[in-house]
Formats: structure tokens, sequence, C-alpha cells
């Protein structure tokens, strides 16, 4: 037993000393800098009719506008492909690109767009986003510097009531904090292709997500690793620019969500992010055994890694400019979420395959 105990205290330490260091992260200064590169973003797009009007709009009404906006259809089965043709008549630098019969899915409609669009700096965005005025201009600044090649920032999730709800923006905070100290330490722990920038050269370089293509995750962070591997950690640039979406409506969503997510860890070039994301498994996983076997410990070590964590969250939610939510709600979800990793855990390893955007998609490992 005393071996257990001293095996658990390890862990949660190990877990506690990396929390630590990887979240600390502090926002870079970029000076201007000329001649401005050629900027397109692209929106992959299927069934997104109802929120493609307000992501055009916001990328319309940027402080630096980009040159080129592709909204690439992925055989939406709604009124996606016309509301998008609609804005091409009215505004001539958004395009439109259907993805062909043969082709389907996130990467595939990505790199449709890219093979079709000739400037430098490539932004990648969701069709549910909503983009503050200095979105962009805060996001492709760094590529001033020569040895910048992939740029970041901060998703938000718009706030409402329901625990789901506040269990997905806390959870979405803590984690972007820990994103943004790694990519500042060279160690990307993951990305969000909600808000990405990279080098149309850099795209190339790597050979786009090489032997990943097929997989239906891994657009953003499966590229960044890429890239970081190929550049080094000077490649990467994690900024203030910022973006908001929606959280999941729905359990069913959320749990779908996050199965995606996880389908694609066993493709990570880096080292680094597989035993990281092995040390959050276990600090969070091993506080229900922990509870079965050693309450007392489990308890003190449990309540000193809650506020932690939300110590971290907080900075997270103060740099994606957020609200946080009630404390209570953020009491009940410290409660809840070690046995939510575990359940995602369980579900991403003996349930890998899920639906997304209307359709199965099946993991091979």
């Amino acid at each position: 037993m005393v071996w257990v105990l001293g095996l658990f205290g390890i862990v949660w330490i190990t877990y506690a000393v990396f929390l630590v260091w990887v979240s600390r992260w502090r926002p870079q200064p970029y000076p201007s800098f000329a001649p401005r590169p050629t900027i397109a973003v692209l929106i992959p797009s299927r069934n997104e009719a109802a929120n493609l009007p307000a992501c055009l709009h916001s990328l319309l009404r940027q402080e630096w506008p980009p040159d080129e906006i592709w909204v690439i259809d992925d055989h939406s089965e709604d009124e996606t492909l016309a509301i998008a043709h609609e804005y091409a008549q009215k505004y001539p630098h958004i395009r439109v690109l259907s993805l062909p019969p043969a082709q389907q899915g996130k990467k595939a409609a990505l790199a449709y767009g890219i093979a079709h669009t000739q400037a430098d700096i490539i932004v990648t965005t969701d069709a549910d986003t909503i983009h503050p005025p200095d979105s962009l201009g805060k996001l492709v600044a760094p590529f001033g510097q020569a040895a910048v090649q992939v740029t970041g920032g901060w998703i938000r999730l718009c706030p409402e009531a329901s625990f789901l709800n506040v269990l997905q923006r806390i959870e979405m905070a803590g984690v972007l904090q820990l994103t943004a100290g790694s990519w500042q330490r060279g160690y990307p722990l993951t990305a969000n292709g909600a808000l990405l920038a990279y080098r149309r050269a850099a795209f190339e370089a790597v050979g786009g997500w090489g032997q990943a293509h097929a997989h239906p995750s891994g657009d953003d962070d499966l590229l960044v690793q890429r890239i970081c591997v190929r550049y080094g950690p000077k490649a990467l640039a994690f900024t203030e620019a910022t973006v908001e979406t929606r959280a999941a409506s729905t359990w069913q969503a959320f749990l779908q969500q996050r199965r995606r997510w996880l389908s694609k860890r066993h493709l990570y070039p880096m080292p680094y992010t597989r035993a990281a994301l092995a040390i959050i498994g276990l600090g969070q996983g091993l506080i229900p055994l922990g509870l079965w076997i050693a309450p007392q410990l489990t308890l003190g070590m449990w309540t000193l890694l809650f506020f932690l964590q939300s110590w971290i969250a907080l900075r997270g939610f103060r740099n994606a400019k957020a609200p946080p939510p009630a404390v209570p709600l953020w009491v009940l979800v410290g409660v809840v979420f070690p046995f939510y990793t575990l359940i995602v855990a369980f579900l991403a390893r003996c349930y890998p395959n899920f639906r997304w955007k209307g359709r199965v998609h099946t993991v091979f490992k």
C-alpha cells in the first residue's frame, strides 16, 4: 500500500509541476512590417447556413482586411453554398469553391483552398466563428519575423448558464493557457484550427499533414507539430488574437467532439505531446481510484489540484477576454472533471469511431 501511495504522490506532483511550467505565457510585442504579405482566409464549410453570414460579416470588418476569403463547401445539404455565392457576388475578394465528388472532409477542403490561392499567409477558421476587428491583424503580426512560420490565438466560447456550457468553457480556457505556454517553450501541446495561420511555403515544405491527411481530425495541431519539427521552436508564435464560437449544445455532440479530438493521439509526430497527454490523463484519472484506496490523501491532492487548475483557467479566461462562470458551477465542474476525464478516455479507447457533420468516421490505428 505504501508504494502505491508513493506512486500516486509522484504522479500528482509531476502533474502539478507540469501544469505550472507549461502554463506560463507572456504576450510578445510584434512591430509593424513591410512589405505586407498577401493573406487568404480559408473557411471549410459543411451545413453552416445558419452561421456563415455572421462569420463573413466579421471578416469583412477587419482592421487588417484579408486579400482573399475562400469558402470551400464540403457537399453541404443546406443553403451554405447559395449563401456563399451571394456574398461572392457582392464582394469580389470572396471566392467560393466546391469540393469534387471524390473528396470530402476538412483537410480536403483546406488543401483544395490552398491549391487555388497564391497568398503568402494562409489563415484557417471555422464557419461558426465571429472575429473581433483586430483578430487578423494580431494573428498575422508575428510574420514580420522571418523565423515565424505558424501563429495561433485564443478561442472563447459564448457563455450560457448550463452546466455543459460551463464545463466546456473552463476546459477550453485551461487547455488554451497550457497551449499558449507550450508554444512559447517550443513544445506545442495542441492547436485550434478556428484561429490558425501559417506560411504557405511552410505548409508545402512539410508536405501538409503527411500520412495523416486522410484522418478526419488534426488539421491544426498535427500541422503545427510538423512545422515545429522542421523549423524549430522559433517558428511558433501564440498571439493575443481572439475569436468567438459556440460550445457543443448537447452531451451527445460534446462527447462526439471529444472522441474526434482524441482520435488523432497516435499520429502526433512529437513524443512530448503524447507524454504530456499521459501526464494529464494520469493526474486526473488516478483521483477516482485514489478516493477508494486513500481517501484522505486523495482529497487533499484533489483540492490542491483544483485550485491550481482554476488559477490556470482564470488566466485563460483573462487572455481570451472572456467572462469566467459563476463560482458554484465552477466548483461543480472541479468535482466532476476527474470522472469526466476517465469517461472520455474510455470512450476514445473503446469506441474510437465518431460522428461529425452528419458523417460517421472510422478510425484506423
